[in-house]
C-alpha cells in the first residue's frame, strides 16, 4: 500500500511540476508577444494564465493590452483588479478611469480621476481630467455645440474594420482603411489582428438641394503610395501636386525598419505629381528608426506641416510639432507647447489638421473630454494662439474621436469614431456645420491694447466661460439665425457686455464682436494740515459727503498728514480743526472726473487772533479795508465769486463757491470778513462804482439768507480800480478776459473775540 501511495504522490508532483512549467511558458510566451506589440495574441495567453493562476504582471499587462486594442470594457475590468493590487502604480488609476469614462461609467471614474490627480501633482493631464466626470462639465460637452453639427455615418464606404483619416482631394476623399481581405489577408497587423492600412479613393456626389451625399465606390487610391505595410493617412496641399503621408519604416525594396526593440516605426514620407503619377518619393528629414512620427497635416501653402510624434523630449506619449520650409528645406521639428503652451500632455495628441483660417484640430486623451480620444482645436490669428477647446457633442463622444477635416467654406468635413452604432470598429462619419465662426476682442479703452486673461461668457450657449489669449481675442461657435448676449470681465476692470447676432449669415462666415473695458474709477486724498509754515500733527478731521457714505473722522499724523479714499462721482466736505487755530475746511470732489487719480490737498489754519487794545488794519492787495479789531495774521482761503456782464448776483455756475464762504463762516463764528467786489473796465467808471456795490450788498444778502450773521460782514464795492490783468480802458480784450475782472472776493479782516 505504501508503495502505491508514494507511486501516486510522485505522480501527482510530475503533473504539479508539468503545470507549472507550462503555465511559466505561456507567460513567457504571453510576455514575448507583449514586448512585440502583439497584443491580440498577448492577451490569449495572459488569460490562459490567469485562468490558472493569479499573476499581478499578467493582471497588469492584461489589463494594458485590452486598452491598446481600443476594448475599453475588458480594460475596465481588469483595471479593476490592477487598482487593487500592492503593484499598482498611480497611472493604473488614471487608466481605469479613463476605461470607465468610455464605457458610459463616468460617475465611477471621477472618484479614480480626482485620486490619480491627487497623487500624480506634476502630471497636468491628470490636473485638466481631475473634473472631467463632473456633472456640469459632462453636461457642458454634451450641449455646447449640439445646435452646431449634423452628423452622419458614411454607409456606403464602411466597413466591419476601420477606415479613418479622410482627407479631401479633388471630387471626393482618401482615407485609410483595413478592408482589402483578398491577398492582403496574409499580411495581418500584429497589434490587432486585422489587415493592414491601406489608402482608399470615394468620389462624393451631393444629392439634390445639398441637404445630403452619397459615395461611389471605393477604389485603391494608388499603387506608387499603397506597400504591404500600413499606409496612411494622407495631407495634399492646396494644389494638389504634393502629397504627405504616414507609412511603415520600409525601404524602397520593402524592408523593415525597427528600432533597438525590434518595433517598425512610422514615418512621414512626400511625393510630387507628376503625369497623374506619384513620384520622387522622400521621406522627411526628422525621421527616425528610434520613434515615430505621423499624421501629417500641410497648410494650403505648403510652407508649414503639422504632425504628431513620440520623439525624444516630447511632453509624454504623443506630441504635436510643426516644421517650417525654409529655401525648399524642412526646418527643425518644433513642440506645439512652444506656442500653445499646455496644447501637449502627457497623454496622445494625434491626427493634427490645420485648416486654411489657421485653426488647429487635433485628437487628445490627455485634455478634458467625454471619453477616449476627443477633437479639440486652437485657432492661430496673427501668430497667437487661442487656448485649446473641447468641440463638444455630436462630434465627440464617449468613445474614440479624431482625425477631422473641413472643407475650406467649413460647410461639411469628416470625422472617424469607434462609437457604438457604427459598421465596424473605427468608421468614418460626415458632418454639416451649421455655424458661424465668432472672433471676439476685449480690449482697454482708454490704450487700444488687447486684453489677455479676461473672461467672456454668453447667454446663447452652455459652453462655460471662456478666457482670451494673448491677442486679447477669443475663437468660438455660434448658430446661425440666432442673437447672443457677450459679457467680458477682468481683474481690476469693471465688467461690460456687447450683442452679436448671426440673423442673415451663412455657416463658414464670421461675426467679429468688440468689448473694451475700463479700469473702476479709483480716487484717494493724500492731505496735510498745516498752521503756515509749521504741520499740524493730531490735528481732527471731519469728512462728510454729500453721497450717502458715513461721516469720517481721523487725526493727522506727526507729520500733518492723512489720507483716505474717495468714492466716484461724490463730493467731501473735509473740516480740520486744532485748538489755537481756527476752523478751516476744504471741498474735494470726484463727479466729473473720467480717470482714476491720487488727488492733494492742503489745509492751512490761521491762529487764533490775540486780542489787543488797538485794532489793526490789514492791507492787501487792494483798496484799503475797514478798521476791524484784532485781525488774524493769516486769512482764510475763500473761493471766488464771478459775475455776468452789467449784472448783481452771482453766476448760476458759483453757487457751490458761495456754499464754500457760507460754511467756513459757520465753523469759523468769530471771524469777520470784507466782502469787496469789482467790475471789468467797460462802462462809465462812476456806473461801475455803483455796480460793484450792488454786488457786494447781493453777495452779503445771499450769506445772510443762509444764517450768517450780517454784522460779521462789511460789503464793498470798488468799481473798476483793481483789475487783475491788462484790460483797462482803452485795451481791446477778449470777454474771458473781462470775465476775470467781473470778481468778488471774501477778505478775513478780524475777530469778535
Amino acid at each position: 500500500m505504501r508503495f502505491k501511495i508514494l507511486i501516486i504522490t510522485c505522480l501527482m508532483c510530475f503533473v504539479f511540476v508539468s503545470n507549472t512549467q507550462a503555465q511559466r511558458a505561456k507567460l513567457e510566451r504571453a510576455n514575448k508577444f507583449y514586448k512585440a506589440l502583439n497584443y491580440q495574441k498577448a492577451i490569449q495567453y495572459y488569460l490562459d494564465v490567469l485562468d490558472k493562476r493569479e499573476i499581478p504582471q499578467a493582471k497588469i499587462r492584461v489589463a494594458n493590452s485590452y486598452r491598446k486594442i481600443g476594448n475599453m470594457s475588458e480594460a475596465a475590468f481588469w483595471y479593476g483588479q490592477v487598482v487593487r493590487l500592492p503593484e499598482a502604480q498611480p497611472r493604473h488609476k488614471l487608466y481605469y478611469a479613463q476605461a470607465l469614462q468610455a464605457t458610459g461609467k463616468c460617475e465611477q471614474a471621477d472618484k479614480w480621476f480626482k485620486e490619480y490627480a491627487d497623487e500624480s501633482p506634476d502630471d497636468e493631464r491628470g490636473q485638466l481630467l481631475r473634473n472631467a466626470c463632473e456633472e456640469a462639465v459632462v453636461n457642458e460637452f454634451k450641449t455646447s455645440s449640439a445646435d452646431y453639427y449634423r452628423t452622419e455615418q458614411v454607409g456606403d464606404v464602411n466597413t466591419t474594420l476601420d477606415e479613418f483619416g479622410a482627407s479631401f482631394f479633388r471630387q471626393g476623399i482618401v482615407f485609410t482603411s483595413e478592408r482589402d481581405r483578398g491577398a492582403a489577408i496574409r499580411r495581418i497587423h500584429t497589434w490587432t489582428g486585422d489587415p493592414f492600412l491601406e489608402l482608399y479613393y470615394a468620389e462624393i456626389e451631393p444629392i439634390v438641394g445639398g441637404e445630403s451625399y452619397s459615395f461611389k465606390v471605393p477604389v485603391k487610391y494608388s499603387s506608387k503610395i499603397n506597400t504591404k505595410f500600413h499606409d496612411g493617412p494622407v495631407s495634399f496641399n492646396k494644389k494638389q501636386n504634393r502629397i504627405y503621408f504616414t507609412r511603415n519604416d520600409v525601404s524602397k525594396k520593402g524592408k523593415r525598419g525597427k528600432d533597438n526593440e525590434g518595433v517598425t516605426r512610422l514615418k512621414i514620407f512626400t511625393a510630387r505629381l507628376e503625369n497623374n503619377e506619384w513620384s520622387n518619393l522622400k521621406g522627411m528629414p526628422f525621421n527616425s528608426s528610434e520613434y515615430s512620427v505621423a499624421h501629417p497635416s500641410i497648410t494650403p501653402d505648403g510652407t508649414k506641416m503639422y504632425f504628431t510624434s513620440d520623439m525624444p523630449g516630447g511632453t509624454g506619449g504623443m506630441d504635436l510639432y510643426v516644421t517650417d520650409l525654409e529655401n525648399g528645406r524642412w526646418g527643425p521639428a518644433i513642440n506645439m507647447n512652444a506656442y500653445v503652451p499646455g496644447m501637449n500632455t502627457e497623454g496622445n495628441e494625434i491626427f493634427p489638421f490645420i485648416h486654411d483660417d489657421g485653426t488647429l484640430y487635433f485628437a487628445s486623451d490627455g485634455h478634458a473630454g467625454l471619453g477616449g480620444l476627443d477633437i479639440h482645436y486652437a485657432k492661430q490669428v496673427n501668430n497667437s494662439w487661442s487656448p485649446v477647446i473641447n468641440m463638444g457633442a455630436p462630434i465627440n463622444s464617449i468613445n474614440d474621436d479624431f482625425s477631422l477635416v473641413l472643407s475650406e467654406d467649413k460647410k461639411i468635413g469628416f470625422y472617424s469614431s469607434n462609437r457604438e452604432g457604427g459598421v465596424g470598429n473605427d468608421d468614418l462619419y460626415m458632418f454639416q456645420r451649421q455655424a458661424v465662426d465668432v472672433e471676439l476682442l476685449v480690449y482697454d479703452k482708454n490704450s487700444g491694447q488687447p486684453l489677455a486673461d479676461a473672461v467672456v461668457d454668453m447667454n446663447c450657449s452652455k459652453r462655460g466661460p471662456i478666457t482670451t489669449g494673448g491677442d486679447g481675442k477669443v475663437y468660438f461657435e455660434m448658430p446661425v439665425d440666432r442673437t447672443c448676449r457677450f459679457e467680458a470681465d477682468k481683474d481690476s476692470y469693471t465688467g461690460n457686455s456687447a450683442s452679436g447676432s448671426t440673423k442673415g449669415f451663412k455657416s463658414g462666415d464670421r461675426l467679429f464682436v468688440n468689448i473694451p473695458l475700463d479700469r473702476p474709477l479709483e480716487f484717494d486724498l493724500i492731505g496735510k494740515v498745516t498752521g503756515g509754515a509749521t504741520v499740524l500733527g493730531g490735528a481732527n478731521l471731519i469728512v462728510t459727503n454729500d453721497c450717502g457714505e458715513p461721516v469720517q473722522t481721523m487725526k493727522t499724523d506727526i507729520a500733518g498728514q492723512y489720507a483716505f479714499d474717495l468714492k466716484p462721482n461724490c463730493c467731501y466736505l473735509i473740516k480740520a480743526e486744532k485748538a489755537g487755530y481756527l476752523v478751516n475746511t476744504n471741498n474735494v470732489c470726484t463727479r466729473g472726473r473720467t480717470s482714476s487719480e491720487s488727488i492733494n490737498s492742503t489745509i492751512i489754519l490761521a491762529p487764533v487772533p490775540v486780542a489787543t487794545q488797538d485794532p489793526v488794519v490789514i492791507v492787501e492787495e487792494g483798496p484799503s479795508t475797514p478798521n476791524f479789531p484784532n485781525p488774524p495774521p493769516r486769512p482764510l482761503s475763500f473761493p471766488k465769486l464771478y459775475h455776468d456782464f452789467d449784472k448783481a448776483p452771482i453766476q448760476e455756475l458759483y453757487k457751490d463757491e458761495l456754499y464754500i464762504i457760507y460754511n467756513l463762516l459757520e465753523v469759523n463764528p468769530t471771524v469777520l470778513v470784507e466782502v469787496a467786489s469789482f467790475t471789468d473796465a467797460r462802462g462809465p467808471a462812476e456806473y461801475n462804482q455803483i455796480l460793484s456795490d450792488r454786488r457786494a450788498k447781493e453777495t452779503k444778502k445771499a450769506l445772510e439768507t443762509r444764517g450768517i450773521d450780517g454784522s460779521r460782514i462789511e460789503a464793498r464795492g470798488y468799481g473798476e480800480s483793481q483789475p487783475i490783468n491788462e484790460c483797462i480802458d482803452g485795451v481791446k480784450c477778449s470777454e474771458l478776459k473781462h470775465q476775470e475782472n467781473r470778481r468778488t472776493e471774501v477778505k478775513v479782516v478780524g475777530s469778535s473775540n
